[in-house]
């Protein structure tokens, strides 16, 4: 048994924007598809912007970035966006080697995040 933490994605609703808050290690195809199928959900509810609060991910591999591309796709096919929020150090690392903190909107906090989509 290990200690290690598993994936878990909570959501809610901050002035009117939807968070996703994702927790854990983000590594494989069941929580690919939990992400998706929420987010598909918001989307379709009419939330074409999205934030994506990071700050309690600890740990993520090529499959996790893999789902937040499909995420970001998905938002701005729609005509809205994703942005990140509040990355940990590791995650951030990962963002900065693979030059997707170019690609995405990263901000401190989701309240930075939910100002930004609101302004």
């Amino acid at each position: 048994m290990t200690d290690r933490p598993i994936f878990d994605l909570s959501t809610s609703d901050q002035d009117g924007v939807k968070v996703f808050h994702l927790k854990g290690r983000l590594m494989d195809q069941p929580h690919a598809d939990s992400l998706m199928s929420a987010l598909d959900d918001a989307v379709n509810a009419g939330h074409k912007s999205v934030v994506l609060d990071l700050s309690s991910l600890q740990y993520m591999n090529s499959t996790g970035l893999n789902i937040l591309i499909n995420v970001l796709t998905r938002t701005r096919n729609s005509g809205g966006d994703a942005l990140i929020a509040a990355l940990s150090n590791s995650v951030r690392q990962l963002f900065v080697v693979t030059k997707l903190d170019s690609v995405f909107v990263i901000t401190p906090d989701v309240a930075s995040a939910v100002a930004r989509l609101k302004g």
